[in-house]
């Protein structure tokens, strides 16, 4: 299986930690140049750090949500390591809450947040990116959607809109792309052991365990496996498939916790 990535170029979104910095290390080990991002300067050069020990990369702040920056990460990125191939777009938040529970203002602030940051932020960097994928006749754009797209996950709306999205952007552009040589697909991970989850409750970290024939959560480490095949020549074939990186998890029910 031909996973090598030697002489491409990939933009890692969102990593300076989790899931994130796994795939950046994952795809710097397969031989690509990394631009490493962040929203955090000193996450984003720590771990381009890492990488410089055996590849080359570099760390540059911005946010995916603000169209400038991202085009300043593009150049910047791009000055430095070469033209994007790969583009992966980890950013994410997890900002969501009960819809019935909550004040109006609160609803639509995580709403945005979710929307600008999934689903723009995504947009932003493909804007940024895909007319020299197309040039070149190559590209491989792997967006992060979630195992909420499986059915939705009570008790979290607007992340789950935010992922829907992003999902739909997927096949929808992998049908207009393909023709270019430009493949789109999609990485959805059930829960894995980021900062994401430390703040469950050990009843839910349970339910999740119960839920899951495999018995455990994800590691970064299986997220980046799955993206790394779909950067690679080894998927050339695979285009508008979402990967699900779940171990067959059924989507916990939160409404069964929900105190009110």
């Amino acid at each position: 299986m031909d996973l090598d990535l030697s002489g491409r170029t990939a933009l890692v979104t969102g990593a300076g930690r989790g899931n994130g910095r796994a795939i950046a290390h994952e795809l710097s080990d397969l031989g690509a140049n990394v631009i490493v991002n962040d929203l955090e300067e000193s996450s984003a050069k720590t771990v381009a750090e890492e990488l410089r020990e055996d590849g080359d990369a570099i760390g540059i702040a911005a946010d995916v949500s603000d169209e400038d920056e991202v085009q300043s990460l593009v150049n910047e990125g791009t000055a430095a390591m070469g033209d994007v191939d790969i583009l992966v777009n980890n950013a994410g938040v997890g900002n969501a809450g009960p819809f019935l529970a909550s004040e109006e203002e609160t609803i639509r602030s995580r709403f945005e947040l979710n929307l600008n940051v999934h689903l723009w932020g995504s947009i932003n960097c493909i804007l940024a990116t895909v007319d020299g994928m197309v040039d070149r006749g190559y590209g491989k754009i792997v967006n992060i959607t979630s195992i909420h797209t499986k059915n939705g996950v009570g008790m979290s709306p607007e992340y789950d809109v935010g992922k829907f999205s992003l999902l739909g952007l997927t096949k929808s552009l992998a049908l207009e792309f393909g023709r270019e040589g430009v493949r789109v697909n999609a990485v959805a991970p059930g829960w894995t052991n980021t900062r994401m989850v430390d703040d469950f409750s050990e009843k839910t970290h349970q339910q999740i365990r119960s839920n899951n024939p495999l018995g455990k959560y994800a590691e970064p480490g299986d997220i980046a496996n799955a993206v790394a095949f779909l950067a690679s020549p080894a998927s050339d074939y695979v285009n508008g498939h979402e990967l699900r990186v779940d171990g067959g998890q059924v989507p916990i029910d939160s409404w069964k916790y929900d105190n009110r």
